[in-house]
């Protein structure tokens, strides 16, 4: 476990010379959240408008806010070019496994990238709103485990995508599906809260929405009740995702020990 935080900690020592380089390469979020914020305020002042299919405009602000975080830095095509390059050979004699190196690096990648772009964004909506989602301890907490859950299950996904390139040959075609089915059941712009039973009930049996929708509506309204509704399923998924990455990643390593790697 300890050599996978050091991976983590390698990308954070990066951070402290090149920081500023993530926000610049995220300016686009920051001028989303400033839109966004300046058509809440105007809706709310001048054209009486209080909410979005009954959610606040400050807390669909706050809503979208997480969401985009979570997709705009997510950078997973260099897992798949990586694979498909041979780097897994690489792994076949080391003492660590080439799964929870590529999790631990993508994961803490993300995690430090969004800490460093959130804090920005979120400085531009207090600026202009000055309102902060309600939160008591409790309810920070446990936002906090649900993000990281989030985000542990989004790697997760990756992960399938790529090693599904190493059996395919190129799984960027279904990496660009799957982006696609997070606009639609994952909540990305709209909560699913806004959309037909139909589409909601397809949302349930899909993991989507609990690392974008879930997680983001529990940090705009910061219900406990909704937070007990949805955990219990997103840890089941996280069981599941971790389950079908580990079965890939041995199904991967034999067919390189038999095609004498």
């Amino acid at each position: 476990m300890i050599k996978y935080l050091k991976i983590g900690s390698y990308f954070l020592k990066e951070v402290r010379y090149y920081g500023y380089l993530l926000v610049l390469d995220n300016i686009h979020l920051l001028l989303l959240i400033f839109v966004l914020t300046s058509l809440a305020i105007f809706g709310a002042k001048h054209q009486g408008i209080d909410t979005v299919g009954g959610i606040s405009l400050t807390s669909y602000v706050w809503y979208v806010f997480i969401t985009e975080l979570v997709m705009v830095n997510w950078k997973d095509q260099h897992l798949i070019d990586e694979i498909k390059g041979g780097s897994i050979i690489s792994f076949l004699n080391k003492p660590i496994s080439f799964i929870g190196f590529y999790f631990a690096q993508t994961f803490f990648k993300t995690l430090i990238t969004m800490l460093i772009v959130g804090s920005f964004c979120a400085g531009v909506i207090l600026l202009f709103t000055q309102q902060f989602p309600f939160f008591g301890i409790m309810e920070l907490l446990l936002f906090l485990l649900s993000f990281l859950i989030g985000i542990a299950m989004l790697t997760l996904v990756s992960l399938i995508i790529a090693l599904a390139a190493f059996l395919l040959e190129d799984s960027t075609f279904i990496r660009l599906m799957i982006n696609k089915l997070y606009f639609i059941f994952g909540g990305l712009f709209f909560p699913l809260d806004l959309y037909p039973q139909r589409m909601k009930s397809i949302a349930q049996f899909l993991p989507f929405q609990y690392y974008l929708y879930a997680p983001a509506k529990f940090f705009s309204g910061g219900e406990l009740g909704f937070f007990w509704s949805y955990f219990p399923l997103q840890v089941l998924w996280l069981g599941i995702l971790t389950g079908i990455v580990l079965a890939m990643g041995k199904t991967c390593m034999r067919r390189l020990e038999i095609n004498g790697g």
